[in-house]
């Protein structure tokens, strides 16, 4: 099995790229630029383990932010007192904190 290196990786985010950052707040839904799915599809590439996922907990209505155990079998791990009443509110953050991971760098872009 092949095991991620962030540092080895072949594209590399630009944690500055805050235009990047603009596009996917003003359009969740795409079409997407290609420098934007590029951080996307790295985004959604990581390991598992780790990574930030969403819980619906009243479908359309409530959800929780939650990361992911990387071991079949065994449940996400909530993240307590992270919830959202949109989805749009909830993947707007998850983008942010996974932008956050992938590059060091904070989302400076206002939230809509």
């Amino acid at each position: 099995m092949l095991l991620y290196d962030p540092d080895n990786a072949i594209y590399q985010i630009d944690g500055m790229r805050m235009d990047l950052a603009r596009e996917y707040r003003d359009n969740l839904r795409g079409p997407f630029s290609l420098e934007l799915q590029r951080v996307l599809d790295k985004m959604r590439s990581t390991p598992m383990k780790g990574r930030y996922a969403l819980i619906v907990d009243e479908p359309f209505r409530r959800f929780s932010l939650a990361r992911l155990s990387g071991e079949r079998g065994v449940p996400p791990e909530r993240i307590d007192g992270v919830t959202y009443t949109s989805l749009a509110e909830a993947e707007w953050d998850l983008f942010k904190r996974r932008w956050q991971d992938l590059t060091s760098h904070s989302v400076t872009v206002e939230d809509p």
